[in-house]
């Protein structure tokens, strides 16, 4: 195949590689003008036109899903249609509150030409968990994609609360616009029980399992679709159980900022929009790269230490200069995470992001319960306030 090459270009050319693909095609047209092949480009040339502004283009035909993308999004680890079909099964008991809820959001990532999936199970007595999955296109400059959610449900109980769906998500079966800056349309589901003893739940049941579909218009051209998920989201109040928090002891100090393909960013700026591509460190190419979000954790803790100036839990593990974990509790990483960690001490030199080393000089407790985070990455690690650290999920 051939592009436009960058002089010595001509009018018939530029058509064949827009209708063809390919400029030295032997398809003949006639008729041809400067100002409908600047028109036909993508993404589209302005006036005044020139030749000049073709100089080695490469015509991109539209298509989603884009050239060796799967038909729809799919899972890191064991692979598999997202979300997984524990998604919409929620379940929490407490003496004193309990909330449990499941939702699904998209984003149009026009910085890297594909659609961002968000899923989230969450309890009142667990971490806050964000897995991502992503679907690319080719072409689709200016295109606004579509979601919709075909789903009936019922909740039963007499005491608190549901979302069945919430006041934002779109109605059953309506096509939405997906937003190019944050996650929407999202569907979420959830029951919240503070007063009273009992429990409320939502089921689809005896209704229709929501099964989501993208496609690049409001009328469902490139439709993709993938696999309907039971709901069976159930919250108890009255009956012992974890309080709200609780979970593993991973994380990072929520203040610690990630470095990102759009530079340094809060934890809850990446949670809020189709997560940028995430710096780490590529074990098998020996170098750093950019990789993808597939999934963040957020808790609070109060076993968290301060080594120099980042915080962190005392079983996260971070990098020494020959790339071996360290961390301040190396038992509980163990137990943990089952990773083997060496016990981090004053003098150690642990990997910062521009590749240099930083000596250890202090080690000390962090006191207070504070809200953490960690990411998990293609990498399974990445650079929190410049210093390597490793995923742990």
């Amino acid at each position: 195949m051939s592009n436009v090459p960058s002089s010595n270009i001509s009018l018939l050319g530029i058509k064949r590689e827009i209708e063809t693909g390919n400029y030295a095609s032997s398809n003949s047209y006639t008729n041809i003008s400067l100002r409908a092949v600047s028109a036909a480009a993508i993404p589209a040339k302005s006036a005044p036109d020139g030749f000049n502004e073709f100089s080695g283009y490469a015509h991109v035909t539209d298509a989603f899903p884009g050239s060796g993308e799967n038909s729809w999004f799919q899972m890191s680890g064991l692979g598999g249609d997202a979300p997984p079909n524990q998604w919409g099964s929620p379940s929490v008991a407490n003496a004193t509150y309990a909330q449990a809820g499941c939702n699904v959001g998209f984003q149009n990532d026009q910085t890297n030409d594909r659609i961002a999936m968000r899923w989230t199970t969450f309890t009142s007595a667990a971490a806050s968990s964000y897995s991502y999955a992503y679907v690319g296109y080719d072409g689709f400059a200016t295109n606004t994609f579509y979601a919709k959610c075909v789903y009936s449900a019922s909740s039963s109980g007499f005491v608190g609360s549901v979302e069945n769906p919430a006041s934002y998500s779109p109605a059953t079966n309506t096509y939405t616009a997906i937003s190019t800056s944050t996650y929407s349309p999202v569907w979420q589901w959830s029951a919240t029980v503070s007063s009273g003893s009992g429990t409320r739940s939502i089921s689809s049941s005896s209704g229709t399992n929501p099964d989501w579909t993208v496609a690049s218009n409001s009328s469902g051209a490139n439709a993709i679709s993938g696999p309907a998920r039971m709901l069976s989201v159930s919250a108890t109040r009255g009956t012992y159980g974890p309080g709200p928090g609780g979970g593993m002891d991973i994380c990072i100090h929520e203040d610690m900022l990630v470095s990102t393909a759009n530079g340094q960013m809060k934890i809850d700026d990446i949670i809020a929009t189709a997560p940028p591509k995430i710096w780490g460190y590529n074990k098998e190419h020996h170098r750093k790269e950019l990789g993808d979000v597939l999934e963040i954790k957020v808790v609070d803790h109060d076993n968290l230490y301060k080594v120099n100036d980042i915080i962190l839990t005392e079983d996260h593990a971070i990098y020494d200069e020959n790339y071996r974990l360290l961390s301040v509790n190396p038992t509980k990483t163990r137990e943990n995470y089952k990773k083997d960690a060496t016990k981090i001490k004053v003098g150690d030199k642990i990997r910062k992001e521009d590749e240099s080393l930083e000596t250890v000089t202090s080690i000390e407790a962090y006191s207070g319960t504070h809200r953490t985070y960690t990411i998990k990455t293609s990498f399974d690690n990445f650079y929190a306030d410049g210093i390597l650290v490793d995923s742990e999920i």
